[in-house]
């Protein structure tokens, strides 16, 4: 049986120990176990759910950022947890919520995850990411952490929205859209609505290629902050897989840490069918083969900061995929 992998990240102090909490004590939040990663010595965060979560599987990685030094750690314990015997009358958990640190980004955490030890139990991750309504977006968007984090997430929840006037909330779910228009914003006032849409079972890829239609009509003017563009590309018709990942190596050395978010869809000249590929950071996960989306348009998405479009161009001027914004 397939499980629901949560990674929920967030700066600090953007509500995701209050979030986690609020799932667990939903009758939703049945059969969840929880990993919360903290880079002290000290576990609060640990302390907090373990309280106010009652007896819930839960497992503290502490004393290091699980995005660096505690990789194997977190492979072994996700295991660990899945593997745990559950009481009489309980069946096997359905999701396992990896709550990390404030200041952790997410690429090398989902790096991790590529371990065989985890794809072979079916885990489907979904990255989702608390956004503090009483933080000044542009403030925000200054901090690399945090953009990391914006940028790999599926799912930008809104948090503290009682301290934003009504007529303000969609304006704030706007901007989070802008800055990473491959995740689904939650800006939902209701709070256990919310709260169960953040960690709703995984969905189906979204319309990458409507959304670049869409980016290219708006124009790049469209920029949420200066730092932080999003660009559409497109593939040379006929283009090998040798030559698509060739550009993909030389798009995450030239950009580097400026680089949080590629997704694409790609017919390549080896495949029948079109491929998915996806990165956060320069962390790429395995190409996967659309075999049930054979009709999926191409398309190609890239968020990056401080760097765009021209820059990119320029690096490799006659490069097999062209950017368009």
């Amino acid at each position: 049986m397939a499980v629901d992998l949560f990674l929920l990240c967030g700066f600090l102090g953007s509500g995701k120990t209050t979030l986690l909490v609020d799932y667990l004590r939903d009758p939703a939040g049945a059969d969840t176990g929880v990993i919360v990663n903290e880079a002290g010595e000290v576990g609060v965060d640990g302390a907090i759910v373990a309280n106010d979560s009652g007896n819930v599987p839960m497992t503290l990685l502490a004393n290091g950022c699980v995005c660096c030094s505690l990789r194997s750690d977190l492979v072994h314990t996700l295991g660990a947890l899945l593997d745990a015997p559950r009481r009489d009358g309980e069946g096997p958990l359905k999701r396992v919520i990896l709550e990390c640190s404030g200041l952790s980004r997410p690429g090398p955490v989902i790096a991790s995850l590529a371990d065989p030890e985890v794809t072979s139990r079916g885990v489907r991750l979904t990255v989702v990411c608390t956004d503090d309504c009483a933080r000044d977006p542009d403030a925000l968007a200054e901090m690399d952490e945090a953009m990391a984090q914006f940028g790999a997430a599926h799912r930008i929840v809104l948090t503290k929205t009682d301290l934003l006037p009504a007529s303000a909330l969609q304006a704030r779910a706007a901007r989070a859209a802008a800055l990473n228009p491959l995740a689904a914003v939650i800006a939902e006032p209701d709070r256990l609505l919310a709260v169960r849409a953040a960690f709703a079972p995984a969905r189906g890829a979204s319309d990458l290629a409507g959304l670049a239609a869409r980016m290219l009509a708006c124009g790049a003017a469209a920029t949420a902050h200066p730092r932080i563009r999003v660009m559409a590309a497109r593939a040379r018709a006929g283009i090998s897989w040798t030559d698509f990942s060739e550009w993909l190596d030389n798009l995450a050395g030239f950009c580097g840490e400026r680089l949080l978010r590629v997704k694409a869809v790609v017919r390549v000249s080896e495949c029948a069918e079109p491929i998915l590929i996806q990165s956060v950071g320069t962390t790429f996960s395995a190409p996967q083969r659309l075999t049930r989306q054979p009709d999926a348009s191409d398309a190609i998405i890239v968020i990056a900061r401080d760097i765009d479009a021209e820059a990119i161009r320029a690096s490799a001027p006659d490069a097999p995929v062209e950017m368009l914004t």
